[in-house]
């Protein structure tokens, strides 16, 4: 299992869940994004389907989010602690981003009834 995560919503650097993993990220998080799309929940927080394997990224299917490293001596704990605070509607997977970099991320494994496209990819709390 890789020691990076991509994060594209409230866990990302300066959102509302940062606190969530930043005892656990190293070095400085990169900006980078990976085939798929997002989805608006209505309930604050992001949903990710991402493309399968192999599928490039272009401007019409890009989830944009940041590259976290995690300190490999708590990697195993920053996951456990993920995939509780994810919960059901997330399962974690693994994806190569646009620059090549394989990464753990979060899958949104839900129903997407409700949900609306985010134009562009880019999550914005607010």
């Amino acid at each position: 299992m890789t020691n990076r995560l991509f994060v594209y919503g409230t866990l990302a650097p300066g959102r509302s869940a940062w606190s969530v993993i930043a005892a656990w990220a190293t070095g400085t998080p990169s900006e980078d994004r990976v085939a798929g799309a997002l989805y608006d929940t209505g309930r604050g927080y992001p949903a990710a389907v991402f493309d399968g394997p192999g599928e490039t990224v272009d401007t019409g299917n890009a989830v944009h989010g940041y590259v976290v490293e995690l300190d490999p001596a708590g990697a195993a704990e920053a996951f456990t602690t993920l995939d509780r605070y994810e919960g059901p509607e997330y399962e974690r997977t693994v994806v190569r981003t646009e620059r090549g970099v394989e990464v753990a991320t979060y899958a949104w494994i839900a129903p997407l009834a409700g949900c609306r496209p985010v134009p562009g990819g880019r999550w914005e709390e607010g």
